[in-house]
């Protein structure tokens, strides 16, 4: 996999361009995917197979599966600054950013950035927050209170029943199993990545007042079985940016897009598609 250094941190990446030529590609900006705070590239996998025809870019921010994991604590600022040094290297002019739970906070930070984001056609915002309350608050604060008592196994098995919508969980209760667990933290960042990131997530401050400056294309998506982030949190995100467009999923949690990708996929599409055509036009 191949991997670039944009200054302070080195970030493995993977590009499918599965666009049919330059027209095409000049057609459709770049999708970014960016992960949710634990997660790894290859957890985008089940929805590749829905965006044939797109240039998709998927990187594991710092801290997470193949990138680097150097010191200091992992906030929006840092990760969006990663954002704009990946785009700049790959030489990337048009793109959407998809934003995941975290990955949609350091979309919205990196939306913020002004000259700094410049070629950003548009937000794809997915059961995200602008901001942490106190409940939300004490709900990542548990996360980090697991991994300081029980390392990251015990912050795994904390976090999967606010991660997965309960029809899915339903559906798939070996994720539950004692094999599953191992397995994915064999997978999960280090204890110090786990810190690194947790703590970068508990400083966000409130995004609202600024988010009214946006005047990007955005759509956030919302699962309606979320218990992590409810989707009142994207409602706010929708009340801000003027003209945004909130969409609830039913029967799906925080985990969106792995639980139902083809759904994830079509609402992506669709926005992407009218809003590059728009912006060409």
């Amino acid at each position: 996999m191949p991997s670039i250094d944009v200054g302070g941190a080195t970030l493995a990446y993977e590009r499918t361009d599965t666009s049919s030529g330059a027209v095409a590609t000049n057609a459709r900006p770049t999708l970014i995917l960016m992960n949710g705070i634990f997660q790894r590239i290859e957890r985008w996998d089940p929805v590749l197979p829905f965006f044939e025809g797109y240039d998709v870019l998927r990187y594991d921010m710092r801290g997470q599966g193949r990138s680097a994991a150097p010191p200091g604590v992992y906030t929006p600022e840092v990760h969006a600054a990663d954002l704009r040094g990946l785009v700049c290297a790959l030489g990337i002019r048009r793109y959407f950013a998809v934003g995941l739970s975290n990955g949609g906070i350091v979309a919205q930070t990196h939306a913020l950035a002004g000259e700094g984001a410049r070629g950003l056609d548009g937000l794809v915002l997915v059961c995200t927050t602008p901001r942490l309350d106190p409940a939300l608050r004490s709900r990542l604060a548990s996360f980090r209170d697991a991994l300081d008592a029980g390392g990251v196994a015990l912050r795994l098995k904390v976090s999967i029943p606010w991660a997965f919508g309960a029809p899915f969980l339903a559906m798939h209760p070996e994720l539950l199993a004692p094999d599953a667990i191992a397995s994915g933290v064999a997978s999960s960042p280090t204890v110090k990545a786990h810190e690194s990131l947790l703590d970068g997530i508990l400083s966000l401050g409130d995004l609202r007042p600024r988010l009214e400056t946006v005047r990007l294309p955005t759509l956030v998506l919302a699962g309606q079985e979320d218990v992590l982030f409810p989707p009142s949190y994207s409602a706010e995100i929708t009340t801000s940016i003027r003209g945004s467009e909130l969409v609830v999923a039913k029967g799906l949690g925080h985990t969106l897009p792995l639980e139902d990708p083809r759904v994830f996929a079509a609402h992506v599409r669709r926005f992407v598609d009218a809003n590059a055509s728009r912006r060409l036009s």
